[in-house]
This record gives structure tokens, sequence and C-alpha cells, in this order.
């Protein structure tokens, strides 16, 4: 340690190995000047230091506090009271603070505040260690980032003043304007506002919450990615998405997640609608619709309605479910096929179905044995989610077996076969109550022994019952046994 100035140098007697120093005092150190308005300078190398104490190394750091012991041997300053650390990129400013010049790290306890020069981010936290030639920050306990546009709150996080990015390590939370951030472990890049969260990371917006072992978030272009265990939340349309892989654009208002993605809607009955594919799309098309899309392998499920297609559409405007590419239907013991099938719901809940072309509907009786429909088109009319009337329109054909009970077995009895125009169809108790024939019927009855096995089922008569899931646990099974 070299004296350059002092405007007075005192005795004291009770300073054998020491000098007094008064009044301008510049000491210098490996090119670090040391200024303040009185010290006591050792033999040694060490002094402590009083008043406006300034540390100067030009084009690097600036260091002032009220207090200041310098340890020659391991060339650690010690400061207490209002200190402060400035090195053109930011100011950090603590009640104590101690810099080792040889390592050029700088820690503060007692709770501390950096600000940035360039963009004005401030960090608070307990417990702090900065690096400058690094530009690296580590902040421990209670650690809070403010800037304009939102706040940072973290266990522990390791920051670069020049690149202006942040590393989380332990529960953080991020929170803006519109936007709410959940992790344990991330970053966020506050120039570019992108991040990268992992373990139970969670980004929620207005109205969507986005879930993910691990989420990419573009802050400024307003989308998102997240990967494996895949969860998004919409809070309007009561809609939970899930899969392996999600992408959420907030601009475009849209979301699609793939790899055994699940769809779950909330309908008005306390029922849940789940639709299994392998991509599922939605785009916001008003702030209180969306339309939803499913494409590949669909299956759905739901206390009333099963279904199986390729593509699948759900507009939530006109509440209109549309199935396409070998679509299938069950509605209790109800089976219905067509080239599409229209689903119409009223107050979520089941009110009518449509199918343009190729319309059939089937209904075992006994194990083997089923009561058939088909025509041209079909409009089915549901009364509290169970279909309950029918009416086919064109090339009406219908194979209707009659039966009775007989020691609690039902027994077949005959098989009335009808070609017609159109049929209108009642149903009760989940079997055909009445049928009405429309435009010249051709009718044939014949007694079950009389009837020949050719006549039991209409052309292109199809059971598909083995496809039909029975519950939740279904879905991924047989979307498994569907791909493969």
């Amino acid at each position: 340690m070299q004296l350059v100035h002092a405007d007075k140098i005192a005795f004291n007697k009770n300073l054998i190995n020491g000098q007094r120093l008064l009044g301008h005092v510049h000491l210098n150190f490996d090119g670090a000047d040391f200024y303040c308005d009185s010290a006591y300078k050792f033999s040694n190398g060490n002094f402590q230091a009083f008043g406006n104490i300034r540390v100067d190394k030009p084009g690097e750091y600036a260091i002032s506090g009220k207090k200041l012991f310098f340890t020659e041997a391991t060339q650690l300053a010690t400061l207490n009271d209002n200190c402060v650390f400035s090195d053109g990129a930011m100011t950090l400013t603590a009640p104590n603070m101690t810099y080792n010049m040889k390592s050029e790290v700088a820690t503060y306890t007692g709770g501390g505040k950096v600000v940035s020069s360039k963009n004005n981010n401030e960090l608070i936290s307990q417990t702090g260690r900065y690096h400058s030639p690094s530009n690296n920050f580590t902040f421990r306990r209670k650690v809070t980032v403010k800037n304009k546009d939102y706040i940072v709150v973290s266990d522990t996080m390791l920051y670069n003043t020049v690149s202006e990015i942040s590393y989380f390590y332990g529960p953080t939370t991020i929170t803006g304007k519109e936007l709410e951030i959940k992790c344990e472990n991330g970053y966020f890049n506050s120039k570019t506002e992108a991040c990268s969260f992992k373990k139970n990371a969670r980004v929620k917006s207005k109205e969507q919450t986005l879930f993910g072992d691990s989420i990419f978030y573009n802050g400024k272009e307003k989308w998102g990615e997240a990967f494996q265990n895949v969860v998004i939340i919409d809070s309007n349309s009561d809609l939970t998405i899930r899969g392996n892989y999600g992408r959420h654009e907030e601009l475009n208002n849209i979301s699609w997640v793939t790899g055994k993605s699940i769809l779950e809607k909330t309908l008005e009955n306390k029922d849940t609608l789940f639709i299994v594919a392998d991509t599922l799309f939605a785009k916001k098309t008003s702030d209180e619709n969306r339309d939803i899309k499913a494409f590949h392998h669909v299956i759905l499920f739901s206390k009333d309605l099963q279904g199986k297609c390729d593509s699948l559409s759900l507009s939530e405007s006109d509440s209109i479910m549309r199935m396409f590419f070998s679509p299938v239907l069950w509605n209790e013991g109800n089976q219905l096929t067509g080239s599409e099938i229209n689903l119409h719901f009223k107050n979520d809940s089941l009110d009518f179905l449509f199918v343009p072309e190729n319309s059939f509907i089937a209904s075992e009786i006994v194990p083997g044995y089923f009561n058939q429909i088909k025509g041209k088109s079909l409009h089915g009319q549901f009364i509290q989610n169970d279909l309950q009337t029918v009416h086919i329109k064109g090339n009406g054909q219908l194979a209707y077996f009659s039966t009775e009970e007989k020691n609690k077995r039902t027994k077949l009895t005959g098989l009335n076969r009808t070609d017609c125009s159109n049929i209108r169809i009642v149903l009760k108790n989940k079997s055909i109550q009445k049928v009405t024939l429309e435009n010249e019927p051709n009718s044939l009855y014949n007694s079950i022994q009389k009837a020949k096995p050719s006549q039991f089922k209409l052309e292109s008569f199809q059971w598909r019952g083995a496809e039909r899931p029975e519950s939740k646990k279904d879905l991924l099974r047989l979307r498994e046994e569907w791909t493969h």
C-alpha cells in the first residue's frame, strides 16, 4: 500500500506500527486509488479509513462508503455504512460490503439493491455476490427484480449485468401486466424477454394457463411452447388440453398440442367430454368462443356419448361438433355411422344430430342380432342427452326384430324388413317404441324360424362395438391399439 497524499501525518503514542493520516488522504494499491478524510495506515500494509471513502480503479469500478478496513495479505476491503459499488453497467448499494481485489468479487449482507444503468432494472436481495470481470451477480434470499414491465421474485438467482439474463434456482415467480410465470429453475432475458423454465413450470395469461416439464416463452412476440406433461387450461371455455408438446400464440389466439393429446371440456350437466387425438388445435374466434379441431385417430368419450373418427371440429360459436372420415357415434345402446356426423349442442347438452349421407343406426337386441335403420340422410333429436326421435330421408331401409320376454330373457320372435322413402322412429328406454313408414312402404314380416339369415343384416352393416371406449381409461389404450 503506497501513500500518495495526506494533508497531515500525525503521531500517536498508542500507534507504534502505523501512521495517522488526516485530510484529503490518497492511497494506492495495485492500480486502485483509495480516498478518505482520515485513516490509520499500518506497517503491514493494512489500513482503516473514515469519512467520504472512495475506491477508484479507472475503467473498472468505483466503491464508496463511510468506513473501510483493508487487509493487504488477503487484499480484502470491508466497507460499512451506505456502501455503493458501480462499474458503469450497474450500481450496487448495501449497508455492508466486502470487495476482494484479488478475486475481484464483491459480497454484501443485510439487504442490497442493484440498479441497471441501461434499462433501470432494479434487483433486491438479502445477500449477494458480484464478480466484476464476468459481470455476474449471485443473489440469495428474497430476491426481487423490478422494472416497468414485470417483477421477478426468486429464492436464488444468477444475473449478468451486461447480457441482462437472469438464471433462477428455487421457487420463482415472474409477474407482468397480463402474465404470471412460475418455475423452480430457468432463465429470463430482460433484453429480448425470452425465457425458459423447468420444474413445475407454469405460464398464466388473462385467459389461459400453460403447464409443462419445461416451457419456453417469448415475451415480445407473445408465444410460448411447452415440452412433456403439457397442460393448457382455458378458463373462459372450461377447456383443458393435455399432451407431450404444446404451443400457444397469444397474438394469433391459437393453441395446439401433439403427442397423445387429450381435451377435456366441462358440459352443462356436470359431465365432461374427453377427446383424444394425435393433434388438438384451438383458435379463439371471439371473446367467448373458440374453434377446436382434432386431427387423426380421434376418440371421444362422455357419460352419454362416445365416438371415433379421423378428424373432428367443434365450434363453440354455433355449438356444432363435426366428425369426418369413417365416423362412428354411440349413444346408450345405439350405434350411428355415416359419411359425416354433425352433433348440435344446446347449453352444453346434446340437442340434435344430422348425418348428410350414408346414415346407418344399429342397436344390439340379443348377442349377434341387431335392429338396423339406414338411409340417405338422418336427423335425430335428443332429450336429456338420450336419442328420442330419428327421421330417415331417402332410400330408407329397416330390419327390425320382434321380441318377447321369457324367463327374464329376451327371445326373438320375428323379423320385419321394410323399404320406403322416409322412416320416422320414436325410441324409448333405449329401444324402438314406434316406427312410421312414409311414401309407399314395402314391408315383409317373417317369424324368426322362417326368416333367412341373409335378411338379418342390411347391406353395408358393420358393428363396431369393440372400438367403443367404456371409460376414460380406455381412451389412450384404444388410441394405442388404433395407431399400431
